[in-house]
């Protein structure tokens, strides 16, 4: 049956039977408004008039079906006569003239769209009881879809041009956020129905959910429609501001060239605290938007594209950003941070918190004027004074000091719950149970992981990575507490997926780097390769995992001077990178590109250097790798200091000078050492050499990076390791670094060789080494020896 087959005897009765003089059927498209009129015709005897006319003005019933186009005449004025009535069809974007007056005087009835949808009786006496359900369910009682659904070869256009495009921009919103999940209240006389209905509870709820992905289709081309002209993408902006829906209010704005309204809408959203709101995709989409002409103008703005700088680990772009709009002063400590800086306090926060992510080392003193400017924002500015306190944390972790890292971490937490930011909590949550596992202390940071938990149940916006992490972090502590399978279960489940994340591979790499580096360079070495051990143990299968673990740990023995145990484990590395090809065939370098196949190249030439700085091949396999255009910054400043002590080597200290001036002016302006800390074996002995370090003293670059890299613990004083050994204990180590066997050396000082064994044994105690040739290279290392 179709629909003008059906006769709707219900709604034929209620219109029939109302008093009032003026009954109007309001409905949108394909809610069988003609059909109905037609049928209420029949009964009465009566004809329809269709068109923007109203009917001839005589006694009796007059029906009127209004086309959706043009402008209807008004209401007859003498409607109200004793005997007249008139019944309307009409869409609710249709406006007719004196109906507001007539409605006023209580001479109207509106038959609302709902009640025009088909029930359950209707649809059993339209398609039977076999199939009544079964089409209510697909077409949610709207009659055209009921009937002639299946008819329509394009349901989104029709939609789309019979029902959306006459509803009003915070409809078009009102049906977007009810689609993506939220809640909308009905609107008096909605031009959604029937796409959505009225609940109980007086909120909209979608109705034809069969026909959702056309209606999404529909919406999107209407809403693309609508935004093409300005005062339709401001109406539809700010119907997604009302909703809460910032990210689609400013890109519309943006799209619509209102960028003052965007910015505006920004800055309500979170503004420099935009990305910890709505996300980091978010935070870039918005971001993109503003054309750099107008971002530039922006103090704000251009903080904010810093961040996003650093958070993607581009410290040397933030740095220009901060530059182009701020000049060089945005860099210098002592300008930005006195008393009288001409820089706002917000800018001076976030200068502070770019220090954190250039590794700058604090002095108590530094960190002391920092505080003070924490004071100049008000007690209720939480997200300043949280993020003040959260950069304060990341200084006492890498510094060791956890009771002052407890305590910021503490502060922080209580601005950032009163701003009601559940990621920045999340954050300060999974340092304080991190803090726990590196102190120890098991039961805090199973506390602390649980809060975080928590937290980041709370993020409105989908964030997978962190998710993993938190997974991880409970997957340690149960680790710590003696239980491996849910560490090994989360690393054969997770893992790919955390690695192929948009942050994991660097993050991986980074806590392997400096993770292992922290633990030997402030524990010890059975304390690095603990670690590395148990990241080992994550993931038995993963073969790739497993090659940058083992390169990270060959790493953290050549820099414990025990290179023949290092050696051992880059052999074990299963990967088509070894001694023999890359003196063999040294222009192979030039084109690896698999990261770990690139940092194995790396240590091994580093376990040459150390063995064989003479090689002649050496010197090209460092000229061919260098030339490789897929090495980092990171590993170009690794190789500097090589190729640097090659020069050495050969006497040739104009080069090295040239190399090393360069390496700590690139360090200086992009603000990090620890590249250089990393190759300290080699950067000592170069640094010491008097010539070399009295030409570096010139530079203002290297003497602030050699400062930073001895303040941080990274070189160690010459002296220091020379004055505690004997001039006996430092000749024999001299004599060893050139070769001699203890057998040779005792004929020489005319001692026994007994006696020699007796010195070794105290220079290797005092060096903390085990083996003579790592005593050479400690010695080394220190300048004790050339």
């Amino acid at each position: 049956m179709d629909a003008t087959g059906f006769i709707r005897d219900r709604l034929i009765d209620t219109i029939l039977t109302r008093p009032e003089a003026v009954v109007v059927v309001e409905a949108p498209a394909g809610m069988g408004k003609s059909v109905l009129l037609r049928q209420i015709a029949g009964r009465a005897g009566v004809a329809v008039q269709v068109g923007l006319s109203p009917p001839e003005e005589n006694a009796g019933l007059a029906i009127w079906d209004i086309p959706p186009y043009g402008v209807p005449e008004p209401l007859p004025e003498n409607l109200f006569a004793a005997g007249r009535r008139i019944i309307i069809a009409k869409r609710p974007g249709v406006a007719l003239a004196g109906l507001v007056r007539a409605d006023a005087y209580g001479q109207v009835a509106f038959i609302a769209a709902q009640e025009m949808l088909l029930n359950h009786a209707e649809a059993v006496a339209a398609f039977g009881h076999e199939r009544a359900e079964a089409t209510l369910e697909r077409s949610g009682g709207w009659p055209l879809a009921a009937f002639n659904g299946e008819r329509i070869s394009d349901m989104a256009d029709f939609i789309e041009r019979e029902i959306l495009d006459h509803a009003r921009s915070e409809e078009l919103v009102d049906l977007k956020h009810l689609l993506a999940g939220g809640s909308v209240p009905a609107r008096q006389r909605s031009m959604l129905l029937p796409l959505a209905l009225p609940d109980a509870g007086d909120r909209l709820e979608l109705n034809v959910r069969t026909w959702r992905g056309d209606v999404e289709r529909a919406l999107d081309a209407a809403i693309t429609r609508r935004i093409a002209t300005p005062a339709g993408a401001k109406a539809v902006a700010e119907a997604y501001a009302t909703h809460g829906r910032a990210v689609d209010a400013i890109t519309t704005f943006q799209t619509a060239g209102f960028m003052d309204n965007a910015f505006q809408q920004f800055n309500r959203a979170g503004g420099l605290f935009f990305t910890y709101y709505h996300g980091p995709a978010a935070y870039d989409q918005v971001l993109a938007g503003f054309p750099p002409s107008y971002a530039h103008q922006s103090e704000i703005l251009v903080i904010s594209l810093a961040l996003q700088a650093l958070k993607r680990g581009d410290i040397s772009r933030a740095r220009r950003l901060l530059i182009d709009r701020f000049g060089d002063t945005a860099h210098d400590f002592e300008a930005v941070f006195s008393p009288r800086s001409v820089f706002s306090r917000e800018f001076r926060e976030f200068r502070f918190l770019m220090l954190i992510y250039e590794d700058y080392q604090f002095s108590d003193e530094m960190l002391a004027t920092l505080f003070k400017l924490n004071a100049e924002f008000p007690s209720d500015a939480h997200l300043f004074r949280g993020s003040f306190y959260n950069s304060v944390l990341e200084f006492y972790i890498r510094r060791r000091r956890f009771a002052e890292a407890e305590e910021v971490a503490q502060r922080a937490m209580h601005h950032y719950v009163a701003a009601n930011a559940p990621m920045l909590c999340f954050y300060i949550s999974l340092h304080q149970s991190m803090i726990g596992l590196i102190k120890g202390d098991t039961l805090a940071a199973r506390r602390h992981a649980t809060r975080s938990a928590g937290y980041l149940s709370e993020v409105p916006f989908e964030t997978p990575n962190d998710r993993r992490l938190q997974m991880l972090l409970e997957a340690c502590i149960e680790y710590e507490g003696g239980r491996a399978e849910p560490l090994a279960r989360f690393l054969n489940t997770e893992i790919d997926d955390f690695a192929h994340g948009e942050i994991w591979p660097s993050l991986m790499e980074f806590t392997l780097l400096y993770g292992s580096e922290a633990m030997a360079t402030h524990f010890s070495l059975l304390a690095a390769r603990g670690f590395l051990d148990r990241w080992r143990v994550y993931q038995l299968s993963n073969l790739q995992f497993q090659a940058m673990v083992t390169i990270r740990e060959a790493v953290v023995l050549q820099n414990a001077n025990r290179w023949s145990e290092a050696m051992a484990r880059l052999r074990d590395v299963q990967l088509p990178i070894d001694r023999a090809l890359i003196l063999a065939e040294p222009e192979r370098l030039e084109h690896i590109s698999d990261r770990d196949e690139i940092a194995l190249t790396l240590v091994w030439i580093r376990q040459m250097l150390h063995e064989q700085p003479d090689l002649p091949a050496l010197a090209a396999a460092l000229d061919h790798v260098s030339a490789n255009l897929n090495m980092t910054d990171r590993q170009r400043m690794a190789l500097a200091i090589w190729r640097a002590h090659i020069h050495k080597r050969r006497q040739d200290l104009t080069s090295a000078r040239a190399l090393l001036s360069r390496l700590f002016e690139d360090a200086a302006r992009l603000g990090s050492i620890a590249p250089l800390a990393e190759e300290k074996i080699f950067l000592s002995e170069l640094i010491d050499n008097k010539r070399i370090g009295e030409f570096l003293s010139a530079s203002a670059s290297a003497r602030q990076v050699i400062r930073k890299l001895r303040d941080s613990g990274h070189l160690a004083p010459v002296s220091g390791i020379r004055s505690e050994l004997s001039r006996r204990e430092n000749k024999i180590l001299v004599m060893i670094s050139e070769g001699a066997a203890n057998k040779s050396i005792a004929g020489m000082l005319g001692v026994s060789e007994a006696t020699v064994k007796f010195h070794l044994g105290n220079v290797y105690r005092k060096l903390g080494c085990r083996t003579r040739q790592e005593a050479i290279s400690t010695a080394r290392a220190a300048g004790i020896v050339g």
